[in-house]
């Protein structure tokens, strides 16, 4: 078996497990080969020759794995997620165990599931036209501004140097957002509009509830205007009923489409799975592409 493992080295504490589930994974007459993203190597290197390879493993973070799989989209390769990050929430949605030993076993087993991924698309601060993929979400407002308050920190303070930059933001601004999504179009006031791949958060939350990664469509939610502490309903919504079938998921304006333009006045911030992006675009395309991905899944995915 030919197995092309894409690392990234700064991704998080559990960076040195893709080791061992290397050592794990080889056998006599594998060939497996590292390539290590960073400084000198993009996704876009390390994937040139993908179909060449029997397995590709994507390990780091939630934004380096985002990376890895928007190249290797389309390809037909099994890949194997592998867990590096500090959240991991991609790997969480997908279900497997998360044992080097056991991704190792599911790797040479090759069980696959075709799922889809999110494409977002603005225009940069030079008007140039730019596209990347998303695996969970992306979004303006008040989540972006929570991700930039956290980027300094992050490595250092994980998960919760996000609870802080959102503590920190007590006041969200208020945009207005004209969303046109499948032939329709709704206007809305709020203090954020995500666009959704996956959705299911810490304490196995769903952000927005029927959302999944099989459907070939992308979840789009607008949180009402809202001071942080007025949130407090959809945060308490959230811990008693995380799939979000009863008490749904209050504060949110929530549709389904395959393919949806945002425009939001006053510009605001970006972001995509986790990763800030340059300047404060004021308008965003998301779409869905369909069964893109081959990722590996094991009895425990919740994709079996």
């Amino acid at each position: 078996m030919r197995c092309l493992i894409i690392h990234n080295p700064a991704s998080g504490p559990r960076s040195d497990e893709i080791f061992a589930f290397a050592h794990a994974l080889s056998r006599a007459d594998d060939e497996v080969v590292f390539r290590f993203i960073g400084d000198g190597m993009e996704p876009e290197d390390a994937t040139r020759d993908a179909r060449s390879f029997d397995r590709v493993v994507a390990s780091g973070g939630d934004g380096s794995v985002s990376s890895i799989l928007y190249q290797l989209r389309d390809t037909g390769v099994p890949v194997l997620v592998f867990p590096s990050g500090t959240s991991n929430l991609f790997f969480n949605n997908i279900g497997n165990a998360p044992e080097p030993a056991a991704l190792a076993q599911a790797c040479r087993a090759g069980k696959t599931a075709q799922v889809d991924m999110g494409e977002l698309s603005w225009k940069d601060e030079n008007g140039e036209e730019r596209r990347h993929g998303f695996i969970i979400i992306a979004g303006t407002g008040f989540d972006a501004e929570i991700m930039q308050k956290a980027e300094a920190s992050h490595g250092d303070m994980g998960e919760i140097a996000y609870f802080l930059s959102a503590l920190s933001t007590p006041s969200p601004q208020v945009a207005h957002f004209t969303i046109e999504h499948d032939g329709q179009v709704d206007e809305l006031d709020g203090i954020g509009c995500m666009a959704g791949n996956t959705a299911v958060i810490q304490n196995e939350i769903n952000l927005f509830p029927n959302c999944r990664m099989d459907d070939g469509l992308i979840d789009i939610a607008v949180i009402e205007p809202a001071k942080l502490v007025e949130l407090l309903p959809t945060v308490i919504a959230g811990m008693l009923d995380p799939a979000g079938k009863g008490l749904g998921r209050p504060q949110f304006k929530l549709f389904q489409a395959r393919e949806a333009r945002v425009t939001v006045t006053p510009s605001l911030g970006m972001e995509f799975d986790g990763e800030v992006i340059p300047g404060k675009p004021t308008e965003f395309s998301a779409r869905a592409l369909p069964k893109c991905l081959n990722l590996i899944i094991d009895r425990f995915s919740s994709l079996a």
